[in-house]
C-alpha cells in the first residue's frame, strides 16, 4: 500500500491510482480470508507500482535530456 501511495504522488497518478484500488482488494481479499484473491491483486498491484516506477524514471531522464538539449544547441 505504501508504495502504490508513493509512486502516485511521486512518477504516475493514473497507474498509481490503479495500484492502490488493487492495494486496498488485496487488504479486503485478505480479511476475507480469501489468500487466491489476495495473491492475484498483490500481484496485480506489484506490476503497476513496478510500471509507475519505471514511466517516472523515463519521464525524468527525458526531461532532463530535453532541457539540456535545449539549452546548449
Amino acid at each position: 500500500m505504501v508504495e502504490s501511495v508513493l509512486v502516485t504522488i511521486f512518477c504516475c497518478l493514473l497507474t498509481g491510482v490503479i495500484a492502490l484500488v488493487y492495494s486496498h482488494e488485496t487488504r479486503a481479499a485478505l480479511n476475507r480470508g480469501d489468500l487466491i484473491q489476495a495473491k492475484l491483486a498483490s500481484k496485480k498491484a506489484r506490476s503497476l507500482v513496478l510500471f509507475s516506477l519505471l514511466f517516472g524514471v523515463f519521464v525524468c531522464i527525458s526531461w532532463v535530456i530535453y532541457v539540456v538539449v535545449v539549452l546548449y544547441v
